[in-house]
């Protein structure tokens, strides 16, 4: 649920966030464009559950990401 907020933050572009991961770079600003095209909360809740499901897939590799977005 924290890591949610952080999401819908990065979504907005209310926060900025760059890995070293290309991959989530291109996800975050894929989504960033996609909710700014359309910014409604169903949008905003599609886009985190995107996030979520990268996050949750490739968690190997995204562990260092997860806690630095704990720290925005």
């Amino acid at each position: 649920m924290e890591l949610d907020l952080k999401f819908e933050a990065l979504i907005k572009s209310q926060a900025k966030y760059e890995s070293a991961n290309l991959g989530l770079n291109l996800l975050i600003s894929r989504l960033q464009r996609k909710y700014s095209a359309n910014q409604t909360s169903a949008e905003l809740g599609n886009c985190v559950q995107e996030m979520k499901t990268f996050f949750e897939r490739y968690a190997s590799i995204v562990g260092q990401d997860v806690e630095a977005l704990k720290k925005l």
